[in-house]
């Protein structure tokens, strides 16, 4: 593949003045072709600074209430808390992180770093990275399986998804698709994975049993992402290059209606009923909303500057990333209108997945939270400190970082079993440097003073 070829396909970032200026329909179809919007030196800066600003101080035993959000510029991962719309902890990950899903289970996240050539592995009982899994020249898009065993992940620069066997975090296969593909996403059986070909305007059907592309579809131009409403029968695909949404039959690998939207869809997400389908359009800062009994739009939703990925939450939410604003939207999708505006510490907020609540419609089974601070004698928070959560129900030692106030807590802890908490600083001595805690109930007030 010769250096042109490449920068076709990996000029990721595109300027915000750019797109501005672009008036024409044949400029802006050319800056279309591109990946994304950018803000690269923008993003940095923001970065740098918000990070230093909010050091997170929270640790989880579980992932409820969770949603994971990539930050591109960062080389972050935000973890937000849903039930409280705010930001709980920033975990490191590889270059250019674009895409996260969790497996069904909610037990881990596989972030795609799309300059890295790997995938992030997070263990969301205790926001680290656990693995680092290399795989193909740019991957952009990433999916778990209904069975929590595979992920696909869909790699630009070598036209195929790699297969990743989730029990030993490997390579076990690639598969060939079309050209520069990005999006995939399962069925509901996970019979079938579904990835959208950026340059080749289709979408490849892969028989997951087989590893084979049994159908491609045509759709619009640049096909950016997909999502399945298996029980209905339909997968709908965002096309950016051609400002609308293909709707496929998912038995006869058809396209049956075609949606005009906004400016440059980019994400879309389709509820659990099939009843609404949620677009981004990057350019038009919107969401736009779909009914799927008639295929058109009946709601256009202002949100941030240059929303990027959509996730449906518990509750009838909706959280979309604005890249431009740094920041998460939060839908009430029964009203349509925003009710929270959620900032991420890493710039250029872009793939977002939620934590989804188990078939009876209960979390995982931790439900306390142990938390408190560190600080001198005089009364004044020290950031920067471990405190570590061992003991009860854990596999192994959580761990938090208290924030620039000396705060820390760790959530979705089990109840009703006795842990130990415990502080450690190279800069400072503690009177006590431990705590015995029975978690009957959260406890939030432990405190460790460091001697003078």
């Amino acid at each position: 593949m010769n250096s042109r070829s490449l920068s076709r396909r990996f000029e990721i970032f595109r300027t915000i003045n750019s797109v501005r200026a672009s008036g024409t329909k044949k400029n802006k179809q050319a800056h279309r072709n591109r990946l994304f919007v950018g803000f690269i030196s923008e993003c940095f800066l923001s970065a740098l600074f918000l990070f230093l600003l909010l050091t997170v101080g929270i640790g989880t035993a579980a992932g409820q209430n969770r949603a994971y959000v990539t930050n591109i510029s960062a080389n972050t991962v935000s973890v937000i808390d849903t039930s409280v719309n705010a930001e709980i902890a920033v975990i490191p990950v590889g270059s250019r992180p674009i895409a996260v899903a969790l497996l069904p289970n909610g037990t881990r996240a596989y972030v795609a770093n799309q300059n890295g050539s790997s995938v992030s592995v997070i263990s969301t009982a205790t926001n680290s990275v656990i693995s680092t899994i290399p795989v193909g020249l740019g991957p952009s898009g990433v999916a778990a399986s209904p069975n929590n065993q595979r992920v696909y992940v869909t790699n630009q620069g070598n036209d195929n998804v790699s297969v990743i066997d989730t029990a030993t975090n490997t390579v076990v296969g690639t598969i060939p698709v079309g050209v520069a593909p990005f999006g995939v996403k399962f069925n509901q059986t996970g019979t079938r994975a579904y990835v959208t070909n950026r340059l080749s305007g289709s979408v490849s059907v892969i028989n997951t049993l087989t590893g084979l592309v049994e159908a491609t579809i045509p759709v619009g131009t640049v096909p950016w992402a997909i999502a399945i409403d298996s029980a209905g029968g339909r997968a709908y695909v965002a096309n950016g290059g051609s400002d609308d949404v293909s709707v496929i039959d998912t038995t006869s690998n058809a396209v049956i209606a075609t949606i005009p939207v906004l400016n440059d869809p980019i994400a879309i997400a389709v509820n659990s009923s099939g009843t609404r389908v949620y677009v981004a359009n990057q350019s038009s800062h919107a969401v736009s909303v779909i009914d799927t009994a008639t295929n058109t739009v009946i709601s256009n939703i202002i949100v941030g500057a240059f929303p990027s990925g959509l996730a449906l939450g518990p509750g009838g939410f909706l959280l979309v990333t604005n890249q431009g604003s740094g920041t998460v939207s939060v839908i009430n999708t029964s009203t349509l209108t925003v009710v929270a505006e959620i900032p991420t510490s890493g710039a250029c907020p872009f793939g977002i997945a939620v934590v989804q609540p188990t078939a009876g419609g209960q979390t995982t089974a931790a439900d306390v939270s142990i938390g408190g601070r560190v600080a001198t004698a005089d009364g004044r928070g020290i950031g920067r400190v471990t405190v570590t959560l061992s003991g009860g129900s854990l596999d192994e030692p959580l761990r938090a970082i208290t924030n620039a106030f000396g705060y820390f807590r760790f959530d979705g802890v089990q109840a009703g079993e006795a842990y130990i908490v415990s502080v450690r600083s190279k800069q400072y001595r503690f009177d006590q440097s431990q705590h015995f805690v029975n978690a009957g109930d959260s406890v939030t007030d432990l405190s460790f003073i460091a001697e003078p």
